[in-house]
């Protein structure tokens, strides 16, 4: 578990979005730096009201993760998270005893002159049970009034046998612990608020678990979001900076020989690296030195190597919409700083 800083207050999103609107809680994730769709505002909205799990599907890099990591930091809430991976087990998702301090547990209270049958019964007491990641989530949310975010990243790993432990938790609140009891809370207006998130590379997730969720399908951002985007992820860059990492994506997109199109991950991990570098003047040498960031297979880099010349072009070039949603951004973003100041 990521903890909420206790030195400031939390938000509920559902409370924010009941009493003022989708768009305080946009609001609140662009302070982050996290713009989003507003599809995906739409849906995040029925996700908060009807507190059921969200499953979110998509291209890698095109923000998931970071949509769940930004409302927990917008509203901060403590964010538990669950990586999909061979070889989970019910001791990460769910459960497990402290077996070492169970029997000294039972040593100590023998030889204090408890039975061996009253030891043996007290140790399944909740001072022995460790919680996973995702019971973890759901038993804060009954302990405490605050309401954690767990997001389950990619799913689609998850092996089937995992699927189906996370099938009661995510369907009714609670999971039943033998020896101890239930866990968990059964109002889901007080579950926390689950995300689940899917490359939809791996395996198909089960219609079982898939009916338990809202779904989304997260599209790679338009032009005229990525400016807005990057605009909000690296603020220190300059407009004109900013207009030709733009224009260099969109280039990339629509060369045929690049299959593993770079997506948002790349533009801001290229827009930030050349911020860092300060002044620049574009060149053949200096494309070629960033292209590490842009192609992640070894033919995609040899052509966008042979591509460098058709690159060059497109920052030199005007484009009329890019040049105007650059120039929109920045313009946004003096205005956001003119109110605050």
């Amino acid at each position: 578990m990521i903890p909420h800083n206790p030195n400031l207050p939390t938000i509920d999103p559902r409370l924010l979005v009941d009493s003022d609107g989708p768009h305080a809680l946009a609001d609140l994730l662009a302070q982050t730096g996290y713009v989003i769709q507003r599809r995906m505002l739409i849906d995040l909205k029925h996700v908060l009201r009807s507190g059921k799990p969200w499953l979110i599907e998509g291209p890698r890099g095109g923000g998931k993760t970071a949509l769940g990591e930004a409302l927990a930091k917008a509203c901060n809430l403590p964010c538990f998270y669950l990586q999909g991976m061979q070889g989970l087990t019910l001791d990460d998702v769910l459960y497990t005893w402290d077996r070492e301090g169970q029997n000294q547990w039972v040593r100590q209270a023998t030889s204090s002159g408890k039975s061996l049958s009253v030891a043996r019964a007290e140790q399944w007491s909740r001072e022995y049970l460790v919680l996973g990641e995702a019971l973890g989530a759901f038993d804060l949310a009954a302990r405490c009034d605050i309401t954690p975010i767990l997001i389950i990243d990619e799913a689609d790993k998850l092996q089937e046998h995992i699927e189906d432990m996370l099938l009661q938790l995510l369907g009714r609140g609670w999971a039943h612990v033998p020896r101890f009891g239930d866990i968990g809370i059964r109002d889901n207006g007080k579950w926390p608020v689950v995300i689940l998130l899917s490359n939809d590379i791996r395996h198909d997730l089960s219609p079982p678990l898939r009916s338990r969720c809202l779904y989304s399908w997260l599209e790679p951002p338009t032009p005229r979001e990525e400016v807005r985007i990057l605009r909000a992820r690296v603020p220190a860059a300059s407009p004109q900076l900013l207009g030709s990492v733009v224009k260099i994506i969109n280039c990339i997109r629509g060369i045929g020989g690049v299959t593993d199109k770079p997506g948002l991950r790349e533009s801001i991990d290229l827009l930030t690296s050349l911020s860092n570098d300060g002044s620049i003047t574009w060149s053949p040498e200096l494309l070629e030195e960033h292209l590490c960031f842009l192609g992640k297979r070894v033919r995609d880099r040899s052509n966008l190597e042979k591509g460098v010349a058709r690159l060059l072009q497109a920052i030199r070039s005007p484009h009329p919409d890019i040049d105007r949603w650059v120039e929109s951004a920045c313009a946004e973003s003096i205005s956001i700083l003119e109110e605050t100041a």
